[in-house]
């Protein structure tokens, strides 16, 4: 049977979710071993394991609440009076963007984290779609010219690339890429 912990133990349960996040944005996944999740911590690393009796939940518990504060995020974007520049905002934010790839490269290795990705990208997806769809139809739109899925496809892409590339310090077009996002997007919501 596996120990929960104490409701009133929050706190240190948060330290590790937060000390988790932190060594996994700066010195990726592999990193975030419950050693040196508990030294970030400030803890002894048998905390680790009370809070979290296997790795796994502690990475699906940091994913979830990331996840969640990046659905909210994005809701807020998406209803927002400029909603394809809020939007776009979230999807080219360095940090959100780094977590989420260390976690692809993490599902990868483990299938309970793969299938926690896949099923949190079809909600975000879907969410996106379904905005974007009132979008499209509010400004006027072509769908068949401008299918949603393909304008949150491509907006998503170009923004985890300039991302990817700027961390290996390659960014030659990114300035001109940006540019040129949002020329599309000024053609629907003038600034």
């Amino acid at each position: 049977m596996t120990r929960r912990p104490h409701p009133g133990d929050s706190t240190t349960r948060d330290l590790l979710i937060n000390a988790t996040i932190k060594v996994m944005v700066e010195d990726g996944y592999a990193a975030a071993t419950s050693r040196r999740v508990a030294g970030e911590a400030g803890v002894k690393p048998a905390l680790v394991h009370y809070y979290f009796p296997t790795m796994d939940e502690l990475y699906l518990d940091v994913f979830r609440r990331g996840a969640a504060a990046y659905q909210e995020r994005q809701t807020r974007a998406l209803t927002s009076d400029r909603p394809l520049h809020a939007l776009w905002d979230t999807l080219i934010e360095p940090k959100d963007t780094r977590l989420l790839l260390e976690f692809m490269g993490l599902a990868n290795h483990r299938k309970a984290i793969r299938a926690e990705l896949a099923a949190w990208f079809g909600r975000w997806r879907d969410t996106q779609i379904t905005a974007l769809n009132s979008i499209v139809r509010e400004h006027d739109m072509d769908a068949g010219e401008f299918p949603p899925a393909g304008i949150a496809v491509i907006l998503a892409a170009i923004g985890r690339m300039l991302i990817l590339e700027d961390a290996l310090g390659a960014t030659a077009g990114h300035d001109e890429a940006v540019a040129l996002v949002n020329r599309f997007i000024d053609r629907f919501e003038l600034p």
